[in-house]
């Protein structure tokens, strides 16, 4: 056996070292990624998932991509009792590499004599966690609440915590957008898939509350179905004006839509209502086609980060397709989507943005051959609320 010389052992013990520096550094990136609050100024964009109770459902949704998880327990008490609970949510959180949504249950401190003082007592025992992202302030409270009412509680946050994100979700209600002034990041929800066979189901309804969201001019985070509505039917035949017997997960190609449409918008992160709620009606679903395309997505985002900043192709939409492109430095993403229930030809004008580009499909992007020649894209025929990603070279 030949011995090594002498520096070639000093030139293996240096790589060594400089492995080890950069592993060590990497670590402490992570670390530090996982024990900082979500910032509105970084390139995370966070996919989080509603009413993920336990440690089994937090290994579960983290093998999907999603990393922020929520639970409807946590806030419901300020004593000692009820600190110590919430804690271990967030301790079994951090164990699984997540961060929390923390719910603060602003609605029923409203409600409560000395409330402002006793959600105060909450955000005072967790806003070092490091597994809290970012606190969730309350839930719809259009109907319940006037705007004003949530103002000091709002301001009561910021002063103690003014780098951590404060979240209120509205469904499309009749002053839904009347609370902007009581939050950092606007999440809005609508469930559309009830019955209706596919294509039919009103996917764009989501679409529309986006944009309208997104006028009010703070950051959106969509919260997107994640269940069988026949989980919430009880023994009714007939629920919200659906047969309960034929009512249905959404599929994969609408899952992708809301996806990707979402990301064509400019929103600031994705969520999905409600684990819990889909896995009582068996894993099937939410292991099947909801993880095959949340990895995907998840993977996407991470390409093009930061996802929340595509450039957005404006006069696509008179044709009811939704385009967005990424130009990254080590990769260059477009997204076109057919924002319709019906076939329609996936052809384009670029708007100036591109002249020319040789388009790659990418991730589980149906090939059609598509091209971007003088100025215009042609991809053939786009099936009902289709999403195609393509990876783009040769640019003009």
């Amino acid at each position: 056996m030949k011995v090594p010389s002498a520096s070639f052992s000093a030139s293996v013990r240096r790589l060594l070292f400089a492995t080890c520096v950069v592993a060590g550094v990497c670590m402490a990136v992570s670390i530090l990624a996982q024990e900082t609050p979500f910032s509105l100024d970084s390139d995370e964009f966070p996919i989080g998932m509603f009413s993920v109770d336990g440690d089994g459902g937090m290994a579960q949704v983290a093998k999907m991509g999603v990393r922020y998880v929520h639970t409807y327990a946590n806030g419901r008490s300020a004593t000692p009792e009820g600190i110590a609970k919430d804690r271990s949510y967030l301790d079994m959180a951090q164990k699984h590499g997540l961060k929390v949504m923390f719910n603060l249950r602003g609605i029923k401190w409203m409600k409560t004599e000395n409330g402002l003082a006793e959600m105060m007592k909450l955000v005072d025992a967790f806003k070092d966690h490091p597994a809290l992202g970012f606190w969730y302030f309350c839930d719809e409270p259009d109907g319940v609440h006037k705007p004003a009412d949530l103002i000091p509680y709002y301001h009561a946050l910021k002063k103690a915590t003014p780098h951590i994100p404060v979240m209120i979700a509205m469904a499309w209600t009749k002053k839904w957008y009347a609370f902007n002034d009581s939050l950092d990041v606007l999440m809005i929800d609508n469930y559309p898939v009830q019955h209706r066979p596919f294509p039919t189901s009103k996917l764009s309804v989501m679409t529309k509350f986006t944009d309208g969201a997104l006028r009010l001019g703070k950051p959106v985070i969509p919260i997107n179905q994640c269940m069988n509505w026949r989980v919430l039917a009880g023994d009714r035949k007939e629920f919200r004006g659906s047969p309960v017997s034929e009512m249905r997960f959404p599929n994969d190609v609408e899952i992708r839509y809301w996806c990707f449409s979402g990301a064509t918008q400019g929103v600031r992160g994705m969520f999905w209502w409600s684990y819990a709620r889909s896995v009582q009606a068996g894993y099937g679903w939410i292991n099947g086609e909801f993880a095959r395309t949340m990895r995907e997505f998840d993977t996407f985002t991470k390409l093009v980060a930061p996802a929340h900043k595509p450039v957005i192709f404006k006069r696509s939409r008179d044709a009811n397709i939704m385009m967005a492109l990424w130009r990254r430095e080590n990769v260059d993403v477009l997204v076109a989507v057919n924002a319709w229930p019906l076939e329609q030809p996936m052809t384009r004008w670029t708007e100036d943005i591109l002249a020319k580009a040789t388009l790659t499909p990418w991730g589980s992007t149906r090939d059609t051959n598509a091209t971007i020649q003088n100025g215009a894209l042609k991809a053939g025929i786009a099936k009902p609320w289709e999403v195609f990603v393509w990876t783009l070279t040769d640019i003009e």
